[in-house]
């Protein structure tokens, strides 16, 4: 079969991607069957992997009925017969802000800041519009979302910080509570923002559209752990220290799969690296009520 000019496709070890001149279609992938380097037998699992996909439909619906912040438009989205889920939405054409730090200059020839690559100007004025985005219109505009229950319709996405399928005492954890409030506490929040989800219009360096909302949901305020910047380095500092994170709004979960846990003793270890929380004192902070 001939392939379509403007036909690309791409994968991971989770999803695929393709691209047509007018729409966008991501699916999520079933577990990979694969050999390590010495031979041996894996298959590479991500948990809530198809879930996630049906968690940033539903975002993208709530999002752009409730607010103006311009997102992806969808189109469908469903579970195909083998149980890998899809969203289809309309193709918006423009440049991942992460990709400026390696492209040259953005103007027309005769206006060129400079001829070389990159175009620290171009660059430096993308993520100053992108930053001025982000702080002034999406978090503004989401933080009057708010909602009695944690997630989106019952499901609960971990958060993007998190590693559960690697990191005791996660592993093995198949749910996360919505945790119910009898006030609207939760606040709804992207996930995920970072300069990889911002996609940017190369000529005027604004803000086309804010991708990605497989981690979106009503959260705890602060719960996105946003740093103030979308420098990438400090972006990927968002996994360190931990300990506080968890006691701030993950207590329920960890106190339940710290009981679950059969080896103490490692996590003991964790937590007088202060990589995890004292169970003590979460169990003394959420008596009473749900924290």
């Amino acid at each position: 079969m001939r392939q379509q000019p403007d036909y690309k496709f791409f994968e991971t070890n989770d999803v695929t991607y393709e691209f047509t001149a007018t729409t966008f279609t991501k699916t999520s992938r079933l577990p990979l069957h694969d050999h390590r380097l010495d031979g041996t037998p894996f298959v590479w699992l991500r948990s809530w992997n198809h879930e996630r996909i049906t968690n940033e439909a539903r975002a993208l619906q709530l999002v752009s009925q409730m607010t103006t912040i311009p997102v992806p438009q969808l189109v469908d989205h469903g579970t195909h017969p083998d149980g890998r889920r899809y969203l289809v939405t309309k193709y918006i054409e423009g440049v991942i802000l992460k990709q400026f730090p390696q492209r040259g200059c953005s103007r027309l020839e005769g206006q060129k800041h400079t001829d070389q690559v990159p175009c620290e100007t171009c660059s430096d004025q993308a993520y100053s519009n992108a930053l001025k985005f982000v702080q002034d219109t999406v978090l503004p505009q989401l933080a009057n979302l708010k909602s009695q229950h944690r997630g989106i319709y019952g499901f609960v996405m971990p958060p993007s910080w998190l590693c559960p399928d690697l990191q005791p005492p996660w592993k093995g954890k198949t749910s996360w509570k919505t945790l119910s409030s009898d006030v609207d506490e939760y606040i709804f929040q992207h996930g995920d923002l970072a300069a990889h989800n911002l996609l940017m219009d190369p000529q005027t360096l604004q803000v086309k559209a804010l991708i990605d909302w497989e981690y979106a949901g009503f959260f705890p305020p602060g719960m996105e752990r946003w740093p103030g910047t979308l420098d990438s380095a400090t972006y990927r500092k968002r996994g360190d220290g931990l300990a506080q994170a968890i006691e701030d709004f993950l207590s329920v979960e960890y106190l339940e799969c710290y009981e679950k846990w059969s080896d103490k003793a490692e996590l003991d270890k964790l937590i007088e690296l202060g990589e995890l929380p004292h169970p003590d004192r979460l169990r003394q902070s959420t008596t009473g009520g749900v924290k």
